[in-house]
């Protein structure tokens, strides 16, 4: 088939989506050479079928992408979330507003991307509910108190109606994907013993470090 034909019916099938190059070189167009795939869509590009948002994402169509059609592409069916202040401001756990917006995503290649205000980081999980709510504690306790503008009683409770949610096996794989301090896991293991919730989450995030260490 010709090149620039597959790459035209798949912008067809796809309309007013966002197109991110380094993703579809693999999945989709492996047998276009990058260098004639990013042509072709340079070509699109003049021709109006496709616009450039970011360093190699691009919108089919001419529908102008705000920051939801972001936020939908790179969250939304288990992609990703958001965390950092978008996250605590959407819990309500401080007013205080960070001029980036973070994102955990596995609709990425690379290990970080930015589009405009959007700061994309991957990580490699299926973003379930339970996934979501276990990052967004440990993303809370990681801030703690010394969060800009926190509100201590919404805080004190968001943390424990997350804890609810938690599981070994769940801690385990966001532990895999996601770094976080001793420190911070520490924490996670304090409230989750005051809420008489059972967790091994200290001898697990111990043992990953472990596994690490001997691979040096």
């Amino acid at each position: 088939m010709n090149y620039t034909k597959q790459v035209r019916e798949y912008c067809e099938k796809n309309a007013n989506s966002l197109i991110d190059i380094s993703i579809i070189r693999n999945s989709v167009f492996s047998d276009i050479p990058y260098k004639t795939l990013l042509k072709i869509f340079n070509r699109l590009e003049d021709e109006g079928v496709v616009h450039n948002v970011s360093k190699g994402i691009y919108r089919v169509g001419n529908k102008i992408t705000n920051g939801k059609d972001i936020l939908n592409a790179y969250t939304q069916k288990g992609k990703g979330m958001v965390v950092g202040y978008t996250l605590f401001n959407n819990i309500g756990l401080t007013a205080y507003q960070d001029e980036k917006v973070e994102i955990y995503t596995n609709a990425i290649a690379n290990k970080q991307k930015t589009i405009g205000d959007f700061l994309l980081k991957r990580v490699d999980l299926e973003f379930t509910d339970e996934i979501v709510d276990l990052i967004s504690l440990i993303e809370i306790l990681d801030a703690g108190y010394s969060m800009k503008g926190a509100d201590v009683l919404s805080y004190k409770r968001t943390v424990e109606l997350l804890a609810l949610t938690y599981s070994d096996k769940n801690f385990t794989k966001v532990n895999d994907a996601i770094r976080y301090k001793y420190s911070t896991i520490d924490k996670l293991s304090e409230l989750l013993s005051r809420l008489d919730i059972v967790n091994t989450c200290l001898e697990i995030y111990q043992e990953k470090i472990y596994l690490r260490s001997e691979k040096l």
